[in-house]
């Protein structure tokens, strides 16, 4: 499992930092070089991006690289699942669900306890 878990994760990173990078917008030799990927494996990515519509291309006379709205979201997703995992920086938003959710199981259990 651990072989297949660290490949897996690698090409996750890949993915996130390809959509990262042209987040904004980058002209190829650019994405190529922020994403620091050799030139097999970038190509392979960005096809793969771009068919599953995560990713577009314009051709003008340079190639065009942009994160498609798909793939903003497929970004956010994993930010969030990211930060839920591993932890990060503090969400403010995150605590408060949380803590109303608590409040809400002891509302509950207020509510069993006068039933039963």
């Amino acid at each position: 499992m651990g072989a297949n878990f660290t490949k897996d994760r690698q090409e996750l990173d890949h993915v996130v930092k390809i959509l990262r990078a042209a987040s904004k917008g980058a002209k190829k030799d650019q994405l190529y070089h922020r994403c620091n990927l050799t030139k097999p494996t970038f190509g392979k990515y960005v096809a793969a991006l771009t068919e599953l519509d995560l990713l577009e291309t314009k051709n003008a006379s340079e190639t065009y690289y942009k994160t498609t709205d798909k793939g903003l979201e497929l970004l956010h997703t994993y930010h969030k699942l990211r930060w839920l995992l591993w932890g990060g920086t503090f969400d403010f938003m995150l605590v408060g669900l949380l803590g109303r959710l608590k409040m809400d199981r002891q509302e509950r259990e207020k509510y069993n306890a006068y039933i039963t």
